[in-house]
């Protein structure tokens, strides 16, 4: 495996600042300068992530890092640090002070932070729900059938929920207007006549380290990846986190292409499956994401219009584009560009006419 150098990783970290610059992040953008002096000056998070063993980019390395910094913060082992951050303190950001705290908390929790920087970041971020849910629906339309949702890469199984949130983009809103969770997107381009939400009647998720949030800990460590500084953010996730620690999506643990092969095998009948995913292929083993696309081609060869086949998925195929919803049904398997949209569903451009 290549290995990415200091230079590298610097560059991932100047792309990461300009995009949180660019998208309602400041703070974290302030947060990420200090990480990028650290690494520099040859500072602990130095020690920890160069060389690193893959792609910084791709592996969201920067925001492995905010996350442990953030996670530190909420658990109280980085009091001098939690002076600078929002919602926890109202000192003025001082880049020479802030740095020393990110040091002193790096070098005393070195084992912590490192555990944090060796998987994925896992937002959850249930903003994305605003961008698939539009997509649910017009497979619904497409199909007349209610759903069966599969989910890959589904975390805490937050957006698992999509069904029990409420969608206000302007003045439309769609869904229980007293839902426990309302999610406010703007909407660009045409309107997709989504009147109410599709019926669904199963839904399942898998994940390689799924979040148990009933587990000490567990909660602080998915919010820890919000930017600290969206407080609307971090509402909305708080809310959905209390929805599934009662409501419980159901979650597995498992490999993709392995889940994915036992569940298509004996699908929900009387409804659509789709397979959905957010955010998650480029953390996905590039023979695992072959192995499932050829899964879902051979399913949707024998998919009727009884029992058909649907790949939904957002997600960011460059570091300098938007993410993209495609949208794929068996049977037909042409695969359309549906909509574009922020990461975190802060805006939906739709694309589809019809």
């Amino acid at each position: 495996m290549e290995q990415a150098t200091l230079d590298e990783i610097l560059r991932a970290a100047d792309l990461q600042i300009m995009w949180c610059q660019a998208n309602g992040a400041p703070f974290t953008a302030q947060v990420l300068q200090a990480i990028r002096g650290n690494l520099e000056t040859g500072g602990t998070l130095n020690q920890l992530m160069v060389p690193w063993p893959g792609n910084p980019l791709a592996d969201a390395l920067l925001l492995r890092a905010t996350g442990a910094l953030h996670l530190m913060v909420r658990t109280g082992k980085a009091p001098a640090l939690a002076n600078f951050y929002p919602g926890h303190g109202d000192k003025p950001w001082d880049a020479a002070e802030a740095g020393r705290a990110l040091e002193h908390a790096t070098a005393t929790h070195r084992d912590f932070v490192e555990d944090i920087l060796s998987g994925p970041p896992q937002t959850n971020e249930t903003g994305r729900s605003a961008v698939l849910m539009p997509g649910y629906a017009e497979i619904a339309r497409r199909t007349g059938l209610p759903l069966s949702i599969l989910e890959i890469g589904a975390s805490a199984g937050l957006n698992l929920l999509w069904d029990r949130f409420a969608y206000r983009y302007g003045e439309r809103v769609v869904g229980d207007p007293n839902a426990p969770v309302t999610i406010e997107a703007e909407w660009r381009g045409p309107w997709c006549n989504v009147e109410r939400l599709p019926a669904v009647v199963a839904k399942r998720g898998c994940d390689r380290a799924p979040f148990n949030l009933g587990a000490p800990g567990a909660a602080d460590r998915l919010i820890a990846y919000v930017w600290p500084e969206q407080r609307a953010r971090l509402a909305r996730i708080e809310a959905a986190i209390t929805l599934a620690q009662r409501e419980k999506p159901p979650l597995e643990k498992a490999d993709a292409g392995d889940w994915l092969e036992r569940q298509l095998a004996n699908p929900v009948q009387g409804a659509a499956t789709v397979v959905a995913h957010t955010i998650v292929w480029q953390y996905i083993a590039k023979e695992t994401r072959d192995r499932i696309e050829r899964l879902l081609k051979a399913t949707g060869e024998r998919a009727t219009a009884a029992s058909p086949l649907a790949w939904l998925s957002l997600e960011q195929y460059a570091p300098d584009q938007f993410p993209e919803v495609r949208l794929t049904i068996w049977p037909g398997g042409e695969t359309e560009k549906i909509a574009i949209a922020h990461p975190h569903g802060a805006w939906i451009e739709w694309l589809h006419e019809g």
